[in-house]
């Protein structure tokens, strides 16, 4: 298991971090960035929501896929958790891992823990995906 743990924020002495917690079968496949998302740093936004575009909005019909849109697109959460997953995982990185892993035993066991983790030691989980999420959204 990786843990990666970020500074995210101050404010008037409260501070935040990224705390990640990530199968280690799944390192191969993170940008080498992932950990500054939600940070000042993070610089992917136009990468996130041009990913979001050509899986989503531009692959499906509104009017004759209509579900699809209620569902997913136009769905605020599913959206905030495709992009987390956009923000973490390089593409190239995961289509090579695809190609390389046809068949995977127990997929449900490859995690990405996130949670946000405040200087008074409190950690409030915000997401739990698993290598089915990540292959869902691209």
């Amino acid at each position: 298991m990786i843990e990666k743990t970020h500074f995210i924020s101050e404010d008037n002495g409260y501070k935040k971090y990224n705390h990640f917690e990530i199968s280690k079968e799944l390192e191969s496949i993170l940008a080498e960035d992932y950990y500054l998302y939600d940070s000042d740093k993070f610089s992917k936004q136009e990468l996130i929501e041009e990913l979001y575009k050509k899986n989503f909005i531009n692959k499906y019909d509104k009017e004759t896929q209509k579900e699809v849109f209620d569902l997913y697109i136009d769905n605020n959460e599913f959206k905030k958790k495709a992009q987390f997953v956009y923000s973490l995982i390089d593409y190239d990185k995961y289509s090579n891992f695809v190609l390389e892993n046809p068949e995977l035993e127990n997929p449900g066991d490859l995690t990405i823990k996130y949670s946000i983790l405040d200087s008074e030691g409190v950690k409030v989980q915000i997401y739990h995906i698993s290598i089915i999420d990540i292959s869902f959204v691209f």
